[in-house]
C-alpha cells in the first residue's frame, strides 16, 4: 500500500466538511427567520376593539 492510497482512505469527521455546514443551515435559517417574525407579529399586534351593542350597555348596568 503506498502512501498516497493510505491518505485517501482517512475519513474526516462529519462535522468537517462544509457541504453538511451549508445543508444545515438552509433550515436554521428558516427557523430562526420564522421566530423573529413571531416577535414582529407580537410587538405590533393590533389592538382589539370591541363594539358593545345596545343590549350589552344595558346589561352590565
Amino acid at each position: 500500500m503506498t502512501q498516497q492510497t493510505t491518505e485517501k482512505a482517512v475519513k474526516l469527521p462529519w462535522y468537517k466538511y462544509p457541504w453538511v455546514w451549508f445543508i444545515i443551515s438552509l433550515p436554521a435559517s428558516a427557523v430562526v427567520a420564522g421566530l423573529y417574525t413571531v416577535y414582529i407579529a407580537q410587538q405590533n399586534a393590533p389592538q382589539v376593539i370591541v363594539k358593545q351593542n345596545k343590549f350589552q350597555i344595558d346589561k352590565e348596568d
